[in-house]
């Protein structure tokens, strides 16, 4: 049977997770008190804007005037929510914290990962696949810098310098683990193939060493979609004989379509979304 886990299962595995979120790994982040928290990102400074509260208090001030007359906003306002993204990924409101949550997520997949790999029989060639966006590296710097919005020259220039060598330091810790049981690690992405040589690299530079493959977008080949693409490379590592047993992504892209492992973990991604 495969499985997928969501932030939301596997709640009997949290307190592990929790008790491991302040460790200590390549490309781990935090406020030097052992919490998680953002990375340091030159040039950028802690949010200053008005909180929830004092946002809901203005929404209400008038509220039930004869005076006012309030307009139907179907749609949240995005200026808000960019605010309230901003707490979350500095760890500043009571909504909770996207590192620690992102942390708790790797770690419950490990410890999946760790007992699979215990109920495999001896000499089974056995594989993970990783996506690397938000997965094995955060570009949270540049996406805060982007007021995170998007603006393709700046992001694809982030993507190739060597700023953008910042590992989550979970999944690192991941990536070792598997490498110690004895487990291949694919990695396969989105980018297209023009970006391999930075993207290496940045994967080295930070401690993803010694991987079995990366697969990246060809220039001429299309697919249908995304998902039909990392399909069509996770099929590419069972026909060599291995078994997947784990597959890490922060878009549902990245786990959809057969073949599919054993546990296919999706990873919290609040920044953006991939069809």
């Amino acid at each position: 049977m495969k499985r997928l886990l969501t932030l939301a299962l596997s709640v009997a595995l949290l307190p592990m997770a929790t008790a491991q979120t302040g460790g200590a790994g390549i490309g781990s982040h935090g406020n030097g008190l052992g919490k998680p928290g953002p990375p340091f990102c030159g040039g950028v400074t802690p949010a200053k804007h008005p909180s929830i509260s004092e946002i809901e208090k203005t929404q209400g001030q008038n509220e039930g005037s004869s005076l006012m007359l309030p307009s139907s906003e179907p749609v949240p306002n995005f200026g808000v929510e960019r605010y309230r993204l901003r707490d979350y990924a500095e760890c500043t409101t009571s909504i909770g914290c996207y590192w620690s949550d992102l942390n708790a997520q790797v770690y419950r997949a490990q410890r999946l990962m760790e007992d699979e790999v215990k109920g495999q029989p001896t000499g089974r060639k056995l594989a993970i696949v990783l996506d690397i966006d938000e997965t094995a590296l955060t570009n949270y710097c540049e996406e805060v810098r982007e007021d995170f919005g998007y603006i393709p020259d700046r992001y694809d220039a982030w993507t190739v310098s060597p700023e953008a060598a910042m590992a989550i330091g979970s999944t690192n810790s991941l990536f070792l683990a598997a490498q110690s049981l004895g487990v291949d690690v694919f990695f396969i992405t989105g980018r297209p193939e023009s970006q391999r040589y930075a993207t290496v690299r940045n994967l080295e530079k930070v401690g993803y060493r010694n991987w079995k493959n990366l697969s990246m977008k060809q220039p001429g080949v299309t697919y249908a979609s995304t998902s039909a693409y990392k399909a069509a490379e996770r099929k590419k590592i069972t026909e060599q004989g291995y078994t997947l047993i784990l597959n890490m992504g922060d878009q549902w892209s990245d786990l959809q379509g057969e073949p599919m492992a054993r546990y296919n973990v999706k990873l919290p991604n609040p920044f953006y979304y991939l069809p």
